[in-house]
């Protein structure tokens, strides 16, 4: 069993390098702070390459069993030096560095009840995050996202998603790919807009659809005008007269309805299918 006390390792190393876009992007692998997150990461396809430990740990219990069954390599690090390498303030005691997915190539089919979310350069952290764990929350998984967006691997990202980049598929695109791609598909296009003119449940989601969402600042405006005999507009009432609303909010809104429309009776909780809506 190793026991890792120096920064001077060389695996300490590259988990330290973890920690940086660019460190990810080189060794294709990403942070798993917490018992919760690795026990994610562990149920899902992605791959768990090592295990760190704050300290000696009991080693019991079914996120152990896992682990175990896996085979994956467990490092126990001094108690000050594991601090170093998580982000949060108060660190949990165990971290795992996960491998990233190969990037999906091209793009997925699309039956009659696909449903997707186009993030157009969302800068936040957290709501990427967030609208991550909403996306898989609702059943629905894939993800597109276009260049100027924040890596869905970093830690923050990871955190507030509370597991479900692990259960979603993420495919990077440029936007006009994947326009082209829905118009060629016949996937109904609705951009989240305060001045569209539609309302957003007057909106018919229940064949293949994408919801585009644009930088929380700028909205689409760093993207050009998108071509409004494609893409339509959709808008969420806001009577109490705020000028817009969170872009992770406003994801939400709009992938429960979609839910709604597709779903129109109760549903009951976990009984969408195995891997939730395609």
């Amino acid at each position: 069993m190793a026991f890792l006390t120096s920064r001077d390792n060389a695996f300490i190393k590259t988990v330290i390098a973890l920690q940086t876009r660019k460190g990810r992007k080189k060794h294709q692998q990403f942070l798993a702070e917490g018992p919760h997150l690795l026990e994610e990461a562990l149920k899902s396809s992605y791959e768990v390459k090592a295990v760190l430990t704050k300290g000696e740990l009991k080693r019991e219990g079914r996120i152990w069993e896992q682990i175990e069954a896996q085979r994956i390599p467990v490092y126990t690090v001094a108690p000050k030096l594991f601090n170093e390498l998580t982000e949060t303030e108060n660190p949990q005691a165990l971290l795992g560095v996960v491998a990233q997915p190969p990037e999906p190539s091209g793009f997925p089919p699309v039956e009659q009840d696909f449903l997707g979310l186009v993030l157009v350069q969302i800068q936040d952290p957290g709501n990427l995050g967030t609208i991550l764990r909403t996306a898989w929350a609702a059943g629905f998984q894939h993800i597109f996202i276009t260049p100027g967006t924040v890596d869905p691997y970093g830690g923050k990202v990871v955190r507030a998603s509370q597991g479900g980049i692990f259960n979603l598929r993420i495919y990077p695109a440029s936007l006009p790919e994947l326009l082209s791609w829905a118009k060629e598909e016949r996937i109904k296009l609705w951009a989240a807009d305060p001045c569209g003119r539609l309302l957003y449940f007057q909106a018919d989601y229940t064949g293949p659809t994408l919801f585009l969402f644009g930088n929380e600042a700028h909205g689409f405006a760093l993207t050009g005008s998108l071509d409004q005999s494609t893409v339509k507009r959709v808008r969420i009432p806001l009577p109490g007269g705020a000028d817009s609303l969170n872009v992770a909010i406003s994801a939400g809104i709009l992938l429960y309805e979609a839910l709604r429309q597709r779903f129109p009776q109760e549903i009951p909780a976990g009984k969408l299918s195995d891997k939730g809506v395609e």
